[in-house]
């Protein structure tokens, strides 16, 4: 057993942030004890990693199995802690989106847990509803998955490469969205696509290999940037959840001009 507490370079809004995680039905997420299970796979062991948001400003991780120098790289990949929202924020209160950074200060971007599983859960919810999209999403993990001291584990590339249409759709997937998520699986499986390597790559490249595979469109391939890589020099502004967003935020801005 090992723990680790960490610092991080700038207070961050943890109520708001656990909030957002709690969405996804996949999450373990205590918000009362203010914690979150990590999965993290190496080789054949599977481990459940407790993370624990002490305060705005610390973190304390608690893990068994597999070592810390492999778990706190692969948490900072998914918290990314080495980031400061200060800067950011710090620039935006200088414009006319002050009061839309003051009202979610502090809240941090958070990178799905799997690159394979931000993959596949971006597919799902292509043109659906939130509540819909991740009704479906967790009925994937709950069916093909593994859950682990508390967290669970999307299943592998390799398991739903087997699949047929018929097993996902019997879920209530389309059956076009089914083959969309066993062929891109399949890929993936095969060593036609290795997510891991996306990571050296710069956005374009990634935007042309992701968009080259049936099923894979601009909003899916920059969602994937945004929340599997944590590029944050970018939104998907096709997404209409994110256009009526701005909608409302405009509107709450010209009823709320900032003062001179």
């Amino acid at each position: 057993m090992w723990k680790e507490e960490i610092m991080l370079p700038a207070p961050i809004s943890v109520p708001v942030m656990l909030k957002r995680l709690h969405v996804d039905p996949v999450h373990s997420v205590d918000e009362e004890k203010r914690t979150v299970r990590v999965p993290i796979e190496k080789g054949h062991a599977k481990e459940s990693l407790l993370v624990h948001f002490v305060s705005d400003d610390k973190v304390a991780v608690k893990g068994s199995q597999i070592e810390k120098e492999v778990a706190l790289p692969h948490l900072n990949n998914i918290f990314l802690w080495h980031r400061d929202a200060g800067e950011i924020s710090a620039f935006l209160k200088s414009t006319m989106l002050d009061p839309i950074v003051e009202r979610f200060k502090g809240v941090p971007l958070v990178c799905d847990f799997d690159l394979y599983g931000c993959l596949i859960k971006t597919i799902i919810h292509q043109q659906l509803n939130m509540t819909f999209a991740y009704q479906l999403s967790s009925r994937f993990v709950f069916q093909f998955g593994e859950k682990v001291n508390g967290a669970w584990f999307y299943p592998s590339p390799e398991m739903i490469a087997e699949l047929e249409t018929e097993d996902l759709t019997c879920l209530q997937f389309s059956r076009r969205k089914a083959e969309y998520v066993i062929d891109t699986s399949r890929l993936i499986a095969d060593g036609k696509l290795d997510l891991e390597g996306l990571r050296a790559k710069e956005d374009n490249e990634i935007i042309s290999i992701l968009t080259a595979i049936r099923g894979v469109g601009p909003w899916t391939a920059e969602c994937f940037l945004l929340f599997g890589l944590g590029r944050a020099d970018l939104l998907p502004a096709a997404d209409i959840g994110i256009q009526n967003a701005l909608k409302n935020c405009w509107n709450f801005l010209i009823s709320h001009p900032k003062k001179k």
